[in-house]
């Protein structure tokens, strides 16, 4: 089962509002997402949506062949920090769709009847 999330897309300075008129989707939750969740969350409700349920430092994974016990390092499973340490939601799953005349994104969670 899909569903549908309202997107804000706002120009300008970012201005104090009810967080439940203002609402962000950010699409990835790797360095970028993340720096970008934790930007705005003050300002904003904000969702993460990603495919993958954790972050990968993939630069470092070589270095995980060589010392197995570093690959806990150089991952972290999103939803405990992105849910629990930031305050921000976290949806597993793929944007499939983005309308941006509707400020709208079709979202099709991991292990979702198709």
């Amino acid at each position: 089962t899909s569903f549908s999330i309202l997107l804000c897309i706002c120009p300008g300075p970012v201005q104090k509002m009810p967080p439940s008129q203002r609402r962000v989707l950010i699409i990835g939750g790797s360095f970028a997402g993340l720096c970008v969740a934790r930007d705005l969350k003050n300002h904003f409700l904000v969702t993460i949506v990603d495919a993958k349920e954790f972050f990968e430092y993939t630069p470092g994974v070589l270095r995980a062949y060589v010392k197995p016990k570093h690959l806990d390092a150089l991952t972290f499973t999103l939803y405990p920090v992105i849910e629990g340490r930031m305050g921000c939601k976290f949806i597993w799953g793929e944007v499939t769709e983005l309308n941006g005349a509707d400020r709208t994104a079709t979202v099709m969670p991991m292990f979702a009847d198709k």
